[in-house]
């Protein structure tokens, strides 16, 4: 059915009444809506963009020893980018597979098969983001955030465990989210696509005069008829597409008085998969049903005890629960079913104190803990849920850290970092890092970077290992140094060359013979990447990226799902003719290693249009794999390969109530 006739349909069958008591926003310094946005031309790039993840403290972009990239509210709103993964695979060196079920990520060519986003930390406000059973990280449509909520994406790359911990292996990536101040009074947002997809989105938020705020925010979403994963034999497919459906919600609260934040995130996921059942009778189509719930509640405070003293600290409390049912047929009971329920729930805190009453140093000092309260791993069978398997973990983390900037010479500054971690599976650990950055100019600097990092290995590989009564796992380890040369060539044209290598060592990896996880042996990877950031004197804007990397395994062969070459292309423009704003994105991925198959590149495009119709009212078009693209993947390599949907189109409303 052609894209437009399908929305058209979808318009007149999905009837949406959504009526709400909210409270009008009363706040004279709003952010410029999308059609000021518009109007505007970014003839000139942003000077000495402020950036908090690699340090935890905000600092200008040019000080910081680490290359951070970052994507604004601004990029998702004009690119249409409706997951966490969408707005990830946009950066450097970041690339997404999937297997229809989750999304996996990426970095610099390392992006281990099986692996649940563990070896990236992702933090929402400063917030570990990574659950305590897997140490997975959703970014998919399964994500506790909704992209409307995001201010901005830091995503610091390389090892942060200097500061960070256990998984900040590849890098740290920080979802910052908005305020009432950026959610701009109330609005409602739908979105519906050819996939038989359709999400509905509300905020409603307001701003105190004495500084106080709060905001709210829920979405839905739902499509009827998921992709099937594996080609269907003709007599069962329209079975399984019947039988291959979701259904998402998400809830975002928070209030904020002074220096004290409370926020609360959920999000609930109900997902079919189709699957045969066969019975001495006959074969029948059957779903297994996933549920995926997680939650977290965060206290946040920040407080000035002099000019030169900063405390903060969060309080945080999270829990995520994974349940799947699968039908099984039993010769003397009949049918039955196979229950897998993991259920993590985690206390963490922080404290954190900067000094800068020391003639040009920068100090930090902190202390973390991490208190996982319940780590569970159940297979049950049956109505009756007689336990089969259990597997139960009670680890707790500590931490303290301390780093130094010292700016020595005028143009010099020099980077100090050093991290204690222990815990109850793994030998306490020590991370340090060493950075050095030369502001050679107002236009140019030139940046070095040593750091190491860990990853301990989490419950389910430590439990998969146990049952076989094999011994513990060690930490995998990495140490890397990467060197960035940055100039602004003009007002309106920027560069960053960079280059990197890495020493990877006891890298956990599932073994396909044997079903166990080992520790690899030495791992070494060297890439480069090229950025460019060009601001055209008609308001276009052109971001260019080139990613090399050559993996090396202990004999010396290509790693797994690595690719050799990534290729972005992000341009925005202003279409006068018709009013809207055009953007565009192409990534190309260069062939990769995945088992005994090698799958071929791929180019994926995605076109977006964007109008301001009214004060109130924005209208969004997106064609999502514009060339259709056949893009294929394998992120496990004892499955078949999976091929993505081919050239999807959404159409978005958004009304800005007041």
């Amino acid at each position: 059915m052609p894209p437009l006739k399908t929305v058209s349909f979808i318009v007149k069958r999905c009837g949406v009444a959504m009526l709400g008591c909210v409270t009008s926003i009363a706040d004279a310094q709003q952010t410029p809506s999308l059609e000021q946005l518009l109007k505007t031309q970014l003839s000139d790039l942003p000077q000495h963009i402020e950036t908090s993840t690699a340090t935890r403290y905000a600092q200008s972009s040019n000080q910081s020893a680490t290359v951070t990239y970052v994507v604004t509210s601004t990029d998702i709103a004009m690119y249409q980018w409706q997951t966490l993964a969408e707005v990830l695979q946009s950066l450097p060196g970041i690339y997404i597979t999937t297997d229809s079920v989750f999304q996996y990520v990426g970095v610099r060519g390392l992006g281990q098969p099986g692996d649940f986003n563990s070896r990236l930390l992702f933090l929402i406000d400063g917030v570990r983001m990574n659950e305590n059973f897997y140490d997975a990280a959703l970014v998919g449509r399964d994500a506790i955030i909704d992209v409307e909520n995001i201010d901005r994406i830091e995503f610091a790359a390389g090892p942060g465990a200097a500061i960070y911990g256990n998984n900040a292996f590849f890098g740290v990536v920080n979802i910052l989210t908005k305020s009432a101040q950026q959610l701009r009074g109330a609005a409602l947002q739908m979105t519906l696509r050819d996939d038989t997809s359709n999400r509905y989105f509300f905020s409603s938020a307001h701003r105190l005069e004495q500084g106080s705020e709060w905001w709210f925010s829920a979405s839905h979403e739902q499509q009827s008829e998921l992709p099937l994963a594996f080609p269907a034999q003709p007599q069962f497919e329209q079975d399984f597409l019947n039988n291959n459906n979701e259904q998402l919600s998400r809830m975002r609260l928070g209030a904020k008085h002074q220096g004290l934040r409370l926020q609360l995130l959920w999000s609930g996921q109900a997902r079919n998969t189709p699957r045969l059942l066969s019975s001495p009778d006959s074969v029948k189509t059957t779903s297994v049903h996933d549920q995926n719930d997680n939650l977290l509640l965060s206290l946040a405070h920040t407080h000035a005890l002099t000019d030169n003293l900063t405390v903060s600290g969060h309080l945080n409390q999270s829990t995520s629960r994974y349940q799947r049912d699968i039908p099984i047929y039993q010769p003397y009971t009949g049918l039955s079913s196979l229950t897998d329920d993991q259920i993590g729930r985690w206390f963490s805190g922080d404290l954190v104190m900067q000094y800068q009453g020391l003639l040009k140093h920068d100090v930090l000092v902190g202390i973390e803990l991490q208190d996982d309260l319940r780590q569970q791993l159940e297979t049950r069978l049956g109505p009756e849920q007689e336990l089969l398997q259990g597997f139960y973990g009670r680890n707790q983390r500590k931490s303290a850290f301390v780093q130094d900037q010292w700016q020595f010479l005028a143009d010099h500054s020099l980077l100090v970092g050093l991290r204690y971690d222990e815990s109850k599976v793994s030998d306490p650990r020590v991370s340090p890092r060493l950075g050095w950055v030369w502001q050679i100019s107002a236009d140019q600097s030139l940046k070095l970077l040593r750091g190491n990092a860990f990853r301990s290995a989490n419950l389910y590989e430590y439990a998969v290992n146990a049952g076989f009564d094999l011994p513990p796992l060690h930490d995998e380890e990495i140490t890397s140094t990467e060197l960035s040369y940055e100039q602004q060539w003009s007002r309106q044209l920027s560069y960053r060359l960079s280059g990197f290598y890495a020493d990877i060592h006891q890298l956990i990896a599932l073994s396909p013979e044997t079903s166990v996880f080992t520790n690899t042996p030495k791992l070494h990877n060297l890439g480069a990447e090229f950025n460019l950031d060009w601001r055209l004197t008609n308001g276009a804007m052109l971001t260019a990226t080139w990613s090399w990397q050559q993996g090396q395994g202990p004999f010396k062969e290509d790693l797994q799902n690595s690719p050799q070459h990534l290729v972005k292309l992000q341009y925005q423009q202003l279409v006068p003719y018709i009013n809207a704003h055009l953007s565009t994105l192409i990534i190309g991925t260069s062939e990769r290693q995945a088992g005994d198959l090698v799958l071929p590149g791929s180019v994926m495009a995605q076109l977006s249009l964007h109008w301001q119709l009214a004060e109130q009212h924005q209208l969004s078009m997106k064609f999502n794999n514009l060339l259709d693209s056949s893009i294929t993947d394998r992120p496990v390599l004892d499955w078949p390969v999976f091929s993505r949907p081919g050239r999807t189109f959404s159409l978005s409303w958004r009304w800005q109530l007041w």
